[in-house]
């Protein structure tokens, strides 16, 4: 959920949640630009002290640039997986069949999982027809978007015999149990159980004869996101850049390109953390000292560029997102630039800009649902309602049930209609009674406004 804060002239949306903001990765899909009448919540924490030292995310760190030794013809290397919340690292898989025996019982006690309950869905999915149970198999629930049935589904895998003993067994199946409680909203329960892991730096969780770590990546990032929030997040990513700087060191070229990328990544969440402390300062002097290395041109300088403004700061924000004369091909700017920019223009006040915008690039690609979406969401705050919900409502009619997309066609009832409730009563039942897709099936009752 998110308000617009004027900041130097200029009004900027901001996020509610900062957990999963996408719930599907990047910040270059910009279709979190979501009608709020809420404020927005901060963490009510001081700001961190001014660093007069040089620490693992600063771009000029002596280990930025290690030199590089000859790459290995047929290295087997994982890719970064920084879009996808449901596919940590799968090499972990080699790495653990060969390690030491540990003792990750503790990891399988029954008890450690909370049972699941919808009592905060709205009735029609509660008897919908598509609801299915969790029985698996654990890739249909998530390919489908079931993601509560699957962390369900998750956890019996972990407590019921026959037991998994290996890391690459044990370790996928509490990441796929924690993210799919992250995006059905379980928060408060995710934080719990990821607890339970504990000190993820203890020798317990590094291979006896190589030192590796057997814990994917992906999870030990979401294990900081839970943590608490504020400053000890800053700190558990300052901790992983750390360790992913010391990589860089001995990694071959092709792996250091992985390592530089989850660098590019941690820094832009310490960013985005700073954020929602209110410290847009510092999240300012974070910006500046990234390089993006290791990530694509396309995604580092979407991301960059959000982030600019949401402090407030839309110079640089304009500076990443370039003019069209600027844009090496056709495609360059139909991909990235040309979608930012009506961004801008609605960051600098001037909504009908940024819908004249949209609209032109929706004529061009019709079919893309975020283009319709950003251009309804423009038109509210152009004050163009009626011209609003049939765009909306027209993407529900194809198919499409997009958090945001649904908690913005909620706010325009409610702005529209005195019988707002039966039509967000009716507009749950129309998307509980489709199949599953990707992006999730179920919804809470807060992305109807219930």
């Amino acid at each position: 959920m998110d308000q617009t804060n004027k900041t130097d002239g200029a009004t900027t949306p901001q996020r509610h949640s900062k957990h999963f903001s996408h719930n599907r990765g990047s910040l270059l899909s910009f279709h979190w630009l979501v009608i709020s009448i809420e404020p927005l919540t901060h963490y009510q924490t001081a700001s961190l002290s001014r660093r007069t030292i040089k620490g693992p995310l600063e771009a000029d760190d002596p280990l930025a640039d290690p030199p590089s030794p000859p790459p290995k013809e047929d290295s087997a290397v994982s890719s970064p997986t920084f879009t996808n919340p449901l596919s940590p690292s799968s090499s972990l898989a080699s790495l653990s069949l060969s390690a030491p025996s540990a003792d990750f019982s503790f990891l399988l006690q029954p008890s450690l999982y909370h049972p699941l309950t919808n009592f905060n869905t709205p009735a029609p999915f509660r008897t919908s027809s598509h609801n299915p149970t969790p029985s698996g198999p654990l890739p249909t629930l998530l390919s489908t978007g079931h993601f509560r049935p699957a962390a369900t589904l998750a956890a019996s895998l972990l407590t019921t015999p026959p037991l998994p003993t290996l890391p690459a067994d044990i370790f996928p199946l509490l990441y796929v149990r924690l993210a799919c409680l992250v995006l059905i909203g379980a928060l408060p329960l995710a934080a719990q159980e990821a607890h339970a892991l504990g000190d993820l730096s203890a020798p317990l969780y590094r291979h006896q004869r190589t030192g590796a770590h057997l814990v994917p990546w992906e999870l030990r990032v979401l294990a900081v996101q839970l943590a608490g929030g504020g400053a000890r997040e800053v700190t558990g990513y300052y901790e992983l850049a750390r360790e992913a700087r010391a990589e860089v060191l001995k990694a071959s070229q092709e792996e250091r390109e992985v390592w530089r990328g989850r660098l590019t990544d941690l820094g832009l969440r310490v960013a985005g953390v700073l954020v929602l402390m209110g410290d847009g300062g510092a999240a300012g002097r974070v910006l500046r000292g990234l390089r993006g290395d290791g990530m694509q041109e396309e995604t580092w300088r979407g991301r960059m560029g959000l982030l600019y403004l949401k402090i407030g700061d839309v110079k640089s924000a304009r500076a990443l997102i370039a003019p069209p004369s600027t844009a090496t091909t056709a495609t360059d700017d139909d991909a990235y630039t040309a979608i930012l920019r009506p961004l801008l223009s609605l960051a600098e006040g001037d909504a009908d800009l940024a819908v004249s915008q949209l609209a032109a690039l929706r004529d061009k690609t019709p079919s893309d649902p975020l283009l319709t979406q950003n251009l309804a969401v423009c038109l509210i705050y152009a004050g163009r309602l009626a011209e609003a919900q049939p765009l909306m409502e027209g993407l529900v009619d194809d198919g499409q049930s997009f958090q945001t997309l649904l908690f913005n066609l909620a706010t325009v009832y409610e702005l529209c209609s005195e019988k707002a409730r039966g039509l967000k009563m009716e507009l749950a039942g129309k998307v509980a009674g489709r199949e599953g897709r990707p992006w999730g099936w179920e919804r809470g009752e807060g992305d109807f406004k219930l």
